[in-house]
């Protein structure tokens, strides 16, 4: 009887907190779509040049659906909770696809996107929601970064455990806010100016590397700003069968 009692606590406890999640992310998501169908109204009322209405018509739609697409996303992976499948990831290897993805889509020469892991950089995780993961930090740390800067990732093995760092070279984060930046719809302008977005990323990212069984962190040294991720190391240490097709699965788990 006491241990269905505390299940039972648990279980009241989970389900408020999940109803007090969604009620946030309702208010929050009202409000960021009011921008939007702001601009679309005025744009309706006053501007006269038919191909700029429909530019501006499918920029908005697009933010629009990215928005609400990314908060279904972020309310999936917390009330669902999925046991997502796990595999060997060569983290190498993935960061190549989303550094040339990241450059292609922002400009910017892959050399200013090293990695600086050892080559049996192995964890154990979900090859699709471990790609959008690093997606989500890798353009969240270009977004914010000054004109020439660099991102890099770096790790080491401690135990069973892989330590990864995304280091930026932007204007940091308040260390009171460290922890805020991964809630959703938190935007910090005056202390990472620059860029666009809805602040969701860092929210996916981390629910999603909760999910595979790591952890995902921020600290803001002197400048810049630094993404810590612990994830679980392979046991056998390397991914043979996975290295061939990781490029071509990632793209296609990124869209």
């Amino acid at each position: 009887l006491g241990e269905l009692a505390r299940t039972f606590d648990h279980m009241a406890g989970r389900l408020q907190n999940t109803l007090t999640f969604q009620r946030q992310l309702l208010r929050d998501l009202s409000h960021e779509l009011r921008t939007p169908l702001s601009r679309l109204r005025v744009a309706g009322e006053h501007e006269q040049d038919i191909v700029a209405l429909r530019q501006r018509l499918e920029r908005e739609v697009d933010g629009m659906e990215k928005l609400i697409g990314d908060t279904l996303e972020l309310v999936w992976l917390d009330t669902e909770r999925p046991s997502l499948p796990l595999e060997p990831i060569d983290i190498g290897r993935l960061w190549e696809v989303l550094r040339e993805n990241a450059g292609f889509e922002s400009g910017w020469d892959i050399q200013r996107l090293p990695c600086d892991l050892p080559a049996d950089c192995v964890v154990r995780g979900h090859l699709n929601g471990l790609a959008q993961a690093l997606e989500n930090v890798l353009r969240n740390a270009i977004r914010h970064s000054p004109e020439g800067g660099v991102v890099r990732l770096s790790g080491r093995r401690e135990g069973d455990h892989w330590w990864l760092c995304v280091e930026d070279q932007g204007p940091g984060v308040p260390q009171q806010a460290l922890e805020a930046i991964f809630r959703p719809f938190t935007r910090l302008n005056a202390a990472r100016p620059g860029g666009d977005g809805y602040g969701l990323g860092l929210a996916i990212a981390r629910s999603m590397v909760q999910l595979q069984g790591g952890q995902l962190w921020a600290k803001s040294p002197e400048a810049g700003l630094r993404i810590h991720l612990r994830l679980p190391a392979d046991p056998g240490e390397s991914a043979p069968q996975q290295q061939a097709p990781v490029a071509a699965r990632a793209n296609s788990a990124l869209g």
